[in-house]
């Protein structure tokens, strides 16, 4: 399996990168935050996905960062979503406002994006919404830092990573914790990402 690319960006194009590395040039299709990352002439890594399809060669999809990758994989999940729709839908916006639009239900946003629609929206909430539940509380739990700070202040900073509201996060953390000091921070997020999604 093709976990990723290293070498020199020989082109940027609208919607895809021409990476050259060995004696090979791989078309490589990418999301304007990738692409806005990527400089001719200098040497690039790019996590990727590599595309089969009876009807056509296969296709290469490549991004910068890891949770574009991540939900990138998470959206394929879907049904009737390929490649190519996904790659639309994470070219629309940012992977933090999209994983917040499907946490919230917020349909008439999803809907609005390229090539999703009200049908689309409503199942990308149906569908996805515990996935990335799971995603994010092993996601934000492994991004907590060592050392002085607390439980709780580490808890607030992996929400609001994950695009929630820094007041409405303490709010909540300071509400899980008032009924139970000794929770651990995974389980404190996994709280407290169910209490702010069941008052949205």
């Amino acid at each position: 399996m093709l976990e990723g690319i290293e070498g020199t960006v020989i082109e940027r194009r609208d919607s895809e990168a021409v990476i050259q590395t060995g004696g090979f040039f791989l078309r490589v299709n990418c999301t304007p935050n990738t692409l806005a990352k990527l400089n001719k002439g200098e040497t690039a890594f790019l996590f990727t996905y590599m595309a089969y399809s009876q009807d056509r060669p296969p296709e290469l999809y490549g991004f910068r960062e890891r949770d574009e990758l991540d939900l990138f994989n998470v959206l394929l999940k879907m049904s009737k979503v390929g490649p190519k729709s996904a790659l639309k839908i994470l070219s629309a916006t940012s992977p933090a406002r999209l994983k917040n639009m499907i946490a919230s239900r917020s349909i008439g946003e999803l809907a609005r994006l390229p090539g999703v629609g009200k049908k689309t929206a409503e199942r990308m909430v149906t569908e996805l919404s515990y996935i990335l539940g799971a995603v994010e509380v092993e996601e934000a739990a492994a991004s907590m830092p060592d050392g002085q700070r607390s439980a709780r202040e580490d808890t607030v900073i992996a929400l609001v990573s994950l695009g929630f509201d820094e007041q409405q996060a303490r709010k909540t953390v300071l509400s899980i914790l008032k009924k139970d000091q000794t929770l651990g921070p995974e389980e404190l997020i996994r709280l407290a990402l169910k209490e702010i999604r069941s008052n949205l």
